[in-house]
């Protein structure tokens, strides 16, 4: 399948499964996307809201498919998840082994609602068939045939009962709230939804979405995306050792915890986003693809606002550093020559980059670090200080202008002594440029709302005044 084809089903599927779900597009999109991603979705909402809808739309997106539904309760059984033991092959080949047909095992979609009431039994099974797709019946390992898993619950699991492991394998987080148009309200509740027909022909048979598992794996990251997750993967490195540090930090502040991503974690997201490239018909991650990653780090609800913040405003800075680098090459030319460690006007501090911001240690600290640690702490909120016994971090010196804290190196800042004027052929694009491709990258993305629906994002683009021909459209 070509990339263009791909995208061009993709956007005609979607435009039949949204046929009449009123605000529940961006849903039914994720949905999607988690499916070809490989992974699973977790919806979030209150009783009524059109969770299930969701599920079984989904399924419509392949050919020949099938649901597996289940509604739990504290006192649903394995038998009615993965199906009942055989009785005549306990009885005559003494094999525990369970009647698969109809039951989860054969589903190409799965929907678990109230997905938090399931018990231990369950819980681990599904821990397998998420994670692995596979499940044990009897002596065999089962290879299973799901694209699709969609649990849902008005809760989100609750502490101390065992059952982060399972939420942790939902890899999309998504809200889903009542309807807020009137208009669409009251289509609704007047009848006039339009049926959900999707046509065979833009369905996806088995094989083109194994092609498509392959073809993900071809999509690259761009340097600016790879810059990207790296500062947003310090700011909640720092920000949780931070938080674990300073015992005056404000209650109502500390109460609320850090998101944790783990390596495993950040891979998965990844390869979302890789998914969501080729989908939009593209070779490559950019920009407007790190907008899912409100839907993909947060674990905690009192997160969601901090966590969209993070990542548009992320986003944003993402987009000025692009057109920065733009100018920097077009007006002074390509930096090349000598590199030297970094100070600020005062001369007496080396700047350490972590992606997400800057911290600054005293040129005399950093000469006095060896290879051996050293405490550290905090002061005026982002110098580092040596301090004698413990402090709030170990840190050493890695290399020549590196500096490992705890278990995570940063370079220092280096500027350049020679600069190489470029000639005109080597000048690319304006800055502007930059910003109106970004806009379009936003608009033309089947999986995002219009740009001005991420309101930070929008605000912090419009206060941008790039020179060029092209401007930012408001």
């Amino acid at each position: 399948m070509q990339r263009e084809e791909i995208k061009t089903r993709i956007a005609s599927l979607l435009r039949e499964m949204g046929a009449g779900a009123f605000e529940r597009e961006e849903a039914i999109g994720l949905s999607l996307l988690s499916a070809f991603s490989g992974e699973s979705i977790f919806l979030l909402g209150l009783p009524g809201v059109g969770k299930s809808m969701i599920a079984r739309r989904l399924k419509m997106a392949f050919k020949d498919s099938t649901c597996f539904e289940y509604l739990m309760s504290r006192f649903s059984t394995p038998d009615e998840i993965f199906g009942p033991v055989s009785i005549g092959k306990l009885k005559d080949e003494d094999k525990y082994e369970r009647v698969v047909d109809g039951y989860l095992p054969t589903a190409d979609v799965v929907f678990l609602d109230e997905i938090w009431k399931a018990g231990p039994a369950i819980q681990n099974s599904l821990l397998t068939a998420i994670n692995e797709k596979i499940f044990h019946n009897g002596d065999k390992d089962l290879e299973l045939p799901i694209k699709g898993i969609i649990a849902a619950s008005n809760e989100l699991p609750a502490e101390g009962e065992g059952l982060e492991a399972l939420w942790d394998r939902f890899l999309i987080r998504y809200v889903v709230r009542p309807i807020k148009k009137d208009e669409a309200f009251v289509e609704l509740i007047s009848g006039k939804s339009s049926q959900c027909c999707v046509p065979d022909t833009i369905r996806f048979t088995k094989e083109e979405y194994e092609q498509i598992q392959q073809l993900k794996e071809t999509v690259t990251l761009t340097n600016d995306v790879i810059a990207l997750i790296i500062s947003l993967r310090t700011k909640y490195i720092l920000e949780k050792a931070r938080q674990d540090a300073e015992e005056n930090t404000d209650e109502e502040t500390k109460d609320i915890p850090i998101p944790y991503i783990s390596d495993r974690r950040w891979k998965k997201i990844v390869g979302i986003l890789k998914t969501s490239a080729l989908l939009n018909g593209r070779i490559t991650v950019n920009l407007s693809d790190c907008l899912l990653l409100e839907h993909l780090i947060w674990d905690n609800d009192q997160q969601i606002e901090g966590v969209v913040n993070d990542v548009y405003t992320a986003v944003s800075k993402s987009v000025v550093q692009a057109m920065t680098r733009v100018t920097s090459i077009n007006s002074s030319g390509i930096v090349q020559g000598e590199q030297v460690l970094y100070t600020p006007d005062d001369g007496n501090h080396y700047v350490i980059e972590t992606g997400s911001g800057q911290m600054i240690i005293t040129t005399a600290d950093y000469d006095k670090l060896t290879g051996a640690t050293s405490y550290g702490r905090f002061v005026n909120g982002h110098e580092i200080a040596l301090c004698e016994g413990s402090g709030d971090f170990l840190i050493k010196k890695n290399s020549p202008g590196k500096v490992t804290i705890n278990n995570f190196t940063y370079p220092l800042k280096v500027m350049t002594k020679v600069k190489t004027p470029i000639t005109e052929e080597s000048k690319i694009k304006n800055p502007g440029d930059i910003l109106v491709e970004f806009q379009a990258s936003v608009e033309t993305n089947i999986f995002l709302r219009p740009l001005k629906e991420y309101k930070l994002l929008y605000d912090n683009l419009k206060k941008i005044k790039p020179s060029g021909s092209k401007q930012f459209r408001r």
